[in-house]
């Protein structure tokens, strides 16, 4: 029986990748831990990293004192709205790129990546002015607009690397067998790129769930907000119910972590092939 020696590189590698993944995972234990905890025990000095009284208490309460269905509702609504529109667009745009050679192309590529280095924040006024003249303010049309305008610039560049893969004797040959240029990218191209199109609808999906300035801006009725936005108004005036503020915050982390854990090898494959050949 081979026996694995172990190098003193080897032990620091591994020192070194268990660190980072307690500084990864740790933030995620004490809002868990907290979000058990009984109110009084999460003030203690010195705090408690396990404790003996947990209990769903404060999920409970969230669940009972205030509409975070219609928070969750209202998030997925927007964001599985965002990923469609994203998708959809720029996959045409990306195919476009790599399959016509549109004069200016590449240096319109780095305008989009440009615009991404842009702070949001320069665009809010002149974004909500639009939305007021259109009558779009706390309507889900205004946040899935906002939110894959966005996301597009980058998923765009994603798509175009990934098609990039793609060999341009699949769509000739497509053509040849009587396959019209949209029956090309519909049925043969669109399939053969899955990953990639799963990796920026993970990418859309989350930036539109975890946005918070964005809702808070373009909605003004309780019933429109979303959960990043119904979760901030847990913090009173005067006191914070901290239990209650953490099982807020694992109930809207919960849907993100559950499809990023099915999605992620979509997504590690989809970056590698824009690193690549972009």
């Amino acid at each position: 029986m081979n026996r694995v020696v172990l190098t003193p590189a080897d032990v620091l590698r591994w020192v070194l990748i268990l660190a980072a993944l307690a500084v990864t995972l740790f933030p995620f234990y004490w809002m868990v831990n907290t979000s058990l905890k009984p109110g009084p025990e999460v003030f203690q000095s010195p705090p408690t990293f396990f404790s003996s009284n947990w209990s769903f208490e404060a999920y409970r309460v969230v669940f009972e004192t205030r509409p975070i269905g219609r928070y969750l509702l209202n998030s997925l609504v927007v964001s599985v709205g965002a990923t469609a529109l994203s998708v959809v667009l720029s996959a045409l745009a990306a195919y476009g790129f790599t399959r016509f050679f549109v004069r200016g192309a590449a240096a319109f590529v780095l305008f989009l990546l440009f615009t991404k280095m842009l702070p949001e924040t320069l665009l809010i006024i002149p974004y909500f002015q639009i939305m007021a003249s259109l009558g779009l303010v706390d309507t889900y049309l205004a946040l899935i607009l906002a939110y894959s305008s966005f996301a597009l610039p980058f998923s765009v560049w994603m798509l175009i690397g990934f098609f990039r893969t793609i060999p341009r004797d699949i769509d000739e040959a497509a053509i040849i067998d009587g396959a019209s240029r949209l029956q090309t990218f519909f049925k043969v191209i669109l399939p053969l790129a899955r990953p990639g199109l799963v990796a920026v609808a993970l990418f859309t999906f989350i930036i539109a769930w975890n946005s918070y300035v964005w809702a808070l801006v373009l909605t003004t009725d309780a019933n429109m907000f979303v959960v990043s936005v119904g979760i901030a108004n847990l913090v009173g005036e005067y006191r914070v119910q901290w239990n209650e503020l953490m099982a807020a915050s694992v109930i809207a982390a919960l849907p993100v972590m559950v499809l990023y854990g099915f999605l992620n090898r979509h997504l590690v494959s989809a970056i590698t092939a824009g690193a690549v050949k972009a």
